[in-house]
């Protein structure tokens, strides 16, 4: 076979012999589209007369092989309850993730605005800085200038997180004891933790591994759980609070619908569905 330029044929090929190893069809697709950007970076004609045989083979795979993509379980209000009694609010390594876990819920931000992979990959274009988060009265003004929708900086997000009065799940009273207890200038990362000389910048890893750790203490399994999970949540708890959709997307930075797929129905939800179209029979 003549790997450059490709054929339907060979395209088709190749995409069953990734069905061997990749139950979902959508990485097979990301597969196919490679090849496709590799002939368009090399200026080698790529077979698209016959488009149709590869669309065939994406639905004839589907079929073949069933998929649900695992997601990770959302964490909701009554999850974050428990999770604070595992906490020392003294500590300030402590105060810091339980900060950081507050605003990745109320946010419903993803991971990368939040903390960096390592200490040396923060960016303060794109995590938080403390001065990229203004205390008011009674609310915080959170604003990012990047996110994966917001590549060219060509708009700004500004969310706000109001106060929970005597609530241990107020994002304001969690910034301003972390602030007390770690200070810092205003271009330093928003999270910091202590260490033996100075502070260090809370990195994507401690978090995973607090976020699993006190999972376990919970007695749940943190293995269905991930930083996803505080955006699903949030997003989740959006939507059980009667927030509008448009709202829910604006808040959470989706560019599409693609936000639906992360709310969580109960039982309950779907009750009332049922009961809501029971009722209107009645009537």
């Amino acid at each position: 076979m003549s790997p450059l330029p490709t054929s339907v044929n060979t395209l088709c090929l190749y995409g069953k012999f990734l069905s061997r190893s990749f139950k979902s069809v959508a990485s097979i697709q990301n597969y196919i589209s490679g090849v496709k950007t590799l002939h368009l970076l090399l200026g080698v004609e790529f077979p698209t007369e016959d488009w149709f045989s590869i669309k065939l083979l994406f639905r004839g795979l589907s079929r073949q092989n069933h998929h649900i993509p695992r997601r990770a379980l959302p964490i909701t209000p009554q999850i974050l309850f428990q999770m604070y009694e595992f906490l020392d609010m003294s500590n300030p390594s402590d105060v810091t993730i339980w900060c950081c876990f507050l605003f990745a819920f109320f946010l419903m931000v993803r991971k990368s605005n939040l903390v960096p992979t390592s200490a040396k990959n923060f960016d303060p274009h794109k995590q938080l800085c403390r001065n990229n988060v203004i205390v008011f009265s009674d609310y915080l003004l959170v604003r990012m200038e990047w996110s994966k929708t917001i590549q060219f900086g060509n708009r700004k997000l500004e969310l706000p997180l109001v106060k929970i009065k005597e609530s241990p799940l107020c994002p304001y009273n969690a910034y301003n004891r972390m602030c007390t207890l770690i200070p810092a200038d205003g271009d330093k990362p928003a999270f910091l933790i202590p260490q033996s000389k100075g502070y260090k910048t809370l990195c994507y890893s401690f978090f995973q591994k607090r976020l699993r750790d006190i999972l376990e203490m919970c007695g749940l399994n943190s293995s269905k759980f991930s930083s996803h999970s505080f955006r699903r949540g949030g997003a989740t708890w959006a939507f059980h609070s009667k927030v509008p959709s448009e709202l829910i997307q604006f808040h959470g930075d989706w560019r599409s619908d693609a936000y639906k797929v992360y709310l969580e129905f109960d039982l309950q939800d779907k009750l009332s569905i049922s009961r809501a179209m029971a009722d209107e029979i009645l009537n």
